[in-house]
């Protein structure tokens, strides 16, 4: 596993028990944990708040994805090396790779 991999990995909802497996963009990897953004294919009927934290994959069937997907940045889990089962899906592309580091960018200073 490596950074800018996509892996399917069960996360749990925020609200409510249980969650799902979905695909998740691995941002570190460590000996201990990994950090993740979870990845949706959900994103006509978001505010346009939650929509400044979506980074659109450009290219989302290269990376693997059955469809046109946002990566959430407005989150990020860390998840314990221990806990973790999971399926490689894919990686971002070159491109992708450098435009999610631009958008991050742009978005952290935003908040600031």
């Amino acid at each position: 596993m490596k950074t800018n991999d996509i892996i399917s990995l069960y996360v749990g909802f925020i609200e409510g028990a249980g969650g799902k497996n979905r695909p998740v963009l691995v941002r570190k990897f460590t000996d201990s944990y990994i950090e993740v953004f979870k990845i949706t294919s959900k994103y006509t009927n978001k505010s346009e708040f939650i929509k400044r934290q979506y980074y659109k994959i450009i290219n989302w069937k290269q990376a693997g994805l059955n469809r046109e997907s946002w990566v959430d940045i407005g989150t990020i889990l860390q998840i314990p090396n221990s806990t973790i089962s999971f399926k490689k899906i894919g990686r971002l592309s070159i491109k992708d790779q450098i435009e999610i580091d631009k958008f991050n960018d742009n978005f952290i200073n935003h908040l600031k």
